[in-house]
């Protein structure tokens, strides 16, 4: 029987009890195939679970779900940020620390705000190359398949769009966050649109705040999810940066915003993101916000 010491984090959390809650599972000195990993990300039952192996120079940090090995998100890459810190394996660089992820040829660095108090508010850093599709169903079509009024969508000053950084989402805007919670899947509508559509991840939005924090909410919609379930949005920030940097509206130079994701009666998240956008230069963009530490254990695994 081998223990194996886990962490259990709340990412992108404004306080206890809030954010998304991330197990991150550290493997000093012991290695585990993906099966095995897999399994306990069965066990944790988390939208995501993250592994830090030291020893493993090759993929030193991997997240899988009951699925199998995904890519790094938002919300991972700062759960493994700050179980990295703690474990002594970031750069010191001062008055902050940095840490260094691969995924397949790409490197994500992180920096880690240091306090007294161990790890504080952790960024990271990435370069955007987006691919943009302006054509997405009528304006009637779409909100027919969110169950809403078409008029909170055509009376945004943004307009829907498809955005591909990591994965292609149709982005959705919408004139108030109450109206993005009130969205819900139409079946036999949204099966209308497959045609029109080549991808299932739907992002809506609203400029506007639930938490009285930010400058817009956002929420992930899917005909896989129950209509009050709010899964993590940090996934799909890359298309959202993106979406905002193309609009004509945003003018050269850094642009600083947060979002919030949840509902007045779930957990709620802060993100914050600042970009850059010049031209003729790639897009370059910084995610970060705060992590609470909410417990520790270990798992018996033979």
């Amino acid at each position: 029987m081998m223990a194996l010491d886990y962490a259990l984090l709340d990412v992108f959390a404004g306080a206890p009890f809030q954010g998304t809650q991330i197990p991150v599972v550290m493997l000093t000195g012991k290695s585990m195939d993906a099966q095995g990993k897999t399994a306990i990300a069965s066990e944790f039952q988390q939208t995501e679970t993250v592994f830090i192996e030291p020893d493993n120079a090759a993929s030193p940090v991997s997240v899988f779900t009951p699925r199998g090995q995904q890519l790094f998100g938002a919300h991972t890459i700062l759960a493994a940020s700050y179980v990295a810190y703690e474990m002594g394996l970031a750069d010191d660089q001062g008055t902050f620390s940095s840490y260094l992820l691969k995924q397949n040829d790409q490197q994500i660095e992180s920096f880690i705000d240091k306090t007294d108090n161990g790890p504080g508010a952790i960024q990271f850093a990435r370069v955007l190359s987006p691919s943009i599709d302006r054509y997405t169903p009528e304006i009637p079509r779409l909100a027919a398949a969110l169950n809403i009024d078409d008029k909170h969508i055509a009376f945004s000053k943004y307009k829907p769009m498809v955005v591909s950084v990591d994965k292609p989402t149709l982005i959705i805007p919408f004139t108030k966050p109450e109206h993005v919670l009130a969205a819900s899947l139409n079946a036999e509508h949204w099966a209308g649109l497959a045609g029109n559509i080549y991808t299932s991840e739907v992002f809506l939005f609203a400029p506007g705040s639930i938490t009285g924090e930010s400058d817009f909410h956002g929420r992930i919609i899917s005909p896989d999810l129950p209509r009050d379930v709010f899964p993590p949005i940090g996934n799909v920030m890359p298309e959202f940066i993106a979406y905002l940097a193309e609009q004509k509206e945003t003018v050269p130079g850094t642009h600083t915003l947060s979002v919030d994701r949840g509902s007045p009666d779930t957990r709620k998240s802060l993100l914050r993101v600042e970009f850059d956008k010049h031209p003729g230069k790639q897009l370059r963009c910084r995610i970060g916000g705060n992590v609470v530490k909410m417990g520790t254990g270990s798992l018996l695994v033979s």
